[in-house]
């Protein structure tokens, strides 16, 4: 009886991790065949009311109630939109000012937090700990909250409306300085006792025994960091006005507007970074998010 129960209970849970895997995995999927249509295919096939002309159809509340009647697969395939797209100056500025924000995020934040969690963990500062409290204290603010002071910040350095101000608050972030310390607390200090007597100084010991031993934390890291800023939004639209400066990110939604071919198609191009990155990078997503202690 109790291996029926967990049969029935396991089953229960494929069924719905199955469910869940679908609905993530719906978008994606639609995003990628609507990608082939026709702007006039995908326009008129979307939208349809949900209520007929009725009686209480008349009445305000119910006039703006719809839903989406979605194609899975167009009528006829067309690459068109693609062409077009890879042609669009306004996409490639985008995607190029996508690249400018990400990359330096992601080294910066890197050379950063790599030093800064060996210093934290291995260093004998007086008040480390306190100082470490408040990294993890600034680190779990909402993100509104801490574009306040960054936008006040922004303004004394006279960088408000351009991309330093996405990537400096990047480089300095606390998460990658948390995450790296949690990883270093499961490293054995014999390495490191051992190095300090042969003569190997804080640099070295750094460099050639820390860094290659905490790979995985680094590029869970590196792919945590470049998903975030690649998808960059709120800070994007708060300290970039000029359009030309505006991340694909941002430039989907006001550049492409009514455009619903060339926005699938550009849409599709954008996931496929993201998606290349956690497909070969989800083993050292999660052995480092492990070793870190990080549920």
């Amino acid at each position: 009886m109790t291996k029926a129960i967990r049969l029935v209970r396991y089953s229960i849970i494929l069924l719905l991790a199955a469910i869940l895997a679908l609905a993530f995995a719906l978008p994606i999927f639609v995003t990628f065949t609507n990608s082939f249509m026709t702007g006039y295919e995908i326009s008129h096939r979307y939208s349809i009311d949900i209520l007929p002309s009725n009686y209480f159809y008349r009445l305000d509340v119910f006039q703006q109630i719809h839903f989406v009647r979605m194609t899975v697969m167009p009528n006829w395939v067309t690459f068109r939109q693609y062409i077009n797209l890879l042609q669009n100056s306004e996409y490639l500025n985008g995607l190029w000012n996508s690249i400018i924000i990400t990359a330096p995020s992601v080294v910066g934040q890197l050379i950063i937090a790599v030093p800064a969690a060996y210093a934290f963990e291995l260093s004998k500062l007086r008040h480390k700990e306190k100082l470490f409290f408040v990294y993890i204290v600034v680190m779990l603010m909402p993100l509104p909250v801490v574009l306040v002071p960054q936008f006040i910040m922004a303004g004394y350095l006279n960088i408000s409306e351009s991309m330093w101000a996405i990537i400096l608050p990047a480089i300095f972030s606390p998460f990658g300085v948390f995450l790296l310390r949690q990883f270093m607390k499961n490293i054995s200090l014999e390495f490191i006792e051992a190095a300090k007597i042969d003569g190997a100084g804080h640099l070295r010991i750094l460099l050639s025994i820390v860094t290659p031993l905490m790979k995985p934390a680094i590029a869970a890291l590196a792919l945590l960091v470049f998903i975030d800023y690649w998808n960059v939004v709120d800070q994007a639209i708060v300290f970039i006005t000029d359009p030309s400066f505006e991340p694909l990110s941002v430039a989907l939604t006001t550049r492409f507007r009514g455009m619903y071919d060339i926005m699938f198609a550009a849409s599709f191009f954008y996931m496929i970074p993201a998606l290349l990155v956690f497909l070969f990078g989800q083993e050292q997503l999660i052995a480092g998010m492990r070793v870190s202690g990080l549920k």
